[in-house]
């Protein structure tokens, strides 16, 4: 009944655009529905799909129907420069970020990317800017020689064939520190100036003659 009476419903406004005509539909019309109207006693109009004495027959056109088109993947773009990611993980291990080092002769750099560098990527190292040239074949380990006291930062960037970044580590800055010339611990203390003892050598300061010795005194008469 429900059914019925919302198709009557759908017939009412279908035949209140189409006009009068409409309700003279054939039945044989491909997808129509026929229902039938009729008004009881009390003026009740009643709307059914079940035939009724002196009910007006009403064949309903069937709903227009839209199907969209399939909806296509577009990948999402990425920022001028950048290449679609392709490492799962892009990082320097070693040196640790903010490590200090205390007087080293060279500093190890270990870069770790998931998965290997692929064929035709290039991997980019560098300390403070400068770039490093690798320490082995794997071609993930450098070394900084003697680097100057202070902080240093390390970059590493892997470029696709056609020059875009396909993976940035997080820069890492460690620290340097060395001892003072005047610090017990310095290899420098302890050298002394040739000739005049007790006087420490610094290397690039000249340091002045070691003084004469006096002549003897001449013999009293």
């Amino acid at each position: 009944m429900l059914a019925a009476l919302a198709a009557a419903a759908l017939a009412g406004a279908l035949l209140g655009m189409a006009g009068p005509g409409s309700a003279a539909l054939g039945a044989d019309s491909p997808g129509t529905t026929t229902i039938y109207r009729w008004v009881d006693a009390k003026g009740v109009v009643h709307y059914t799909d079940s035939p009724q004495p002196g009910a007006q027959q009403l064949h309903v056109p069937p709903a227009q129907t839209y199907r969209a088109p399939p909806v296509r993947d577009v990948p999402v773009g990425s920022p001028a420069g950048e290449a679609a990611p392709s490492y799962e993980a892009c990082l320097i291990a070693q040196p640790a970020s903010q490590h200090s080092f205390y007087a080293p002769e060279q500093v190890i750099v270990n870069i770790e990317l998931v998965p290997a560098l692929r064929a035709g990527d290039r991997l980019t190292v560098t300390a403070d800017g400068s770039a490093l040239a690798p320490a082995d074949p794997s071609g993930l380990n450098f070394a900084i020689q003697a680097p100057d006291r202070g902080a240093h930062t390390v970059t590493a960037v892997v470029h696709d064939p056609s020059g875009r970044a396909a993976c940035r580590a997080p820069p890492v800055t460690f620290y340097v520190r060395r001892p003072s010339l005047l610090s017990p611990l310095s290899p420098q203390r302890g050298r002394s100036v040739p000739g005049v003892p007790g006087v420490p050598a610094v290397p690039g300061v000249p340091h002045a003659a070691a003084p004469l010795p006096r002549p003897p005194p001449p013999p009293a008469h």
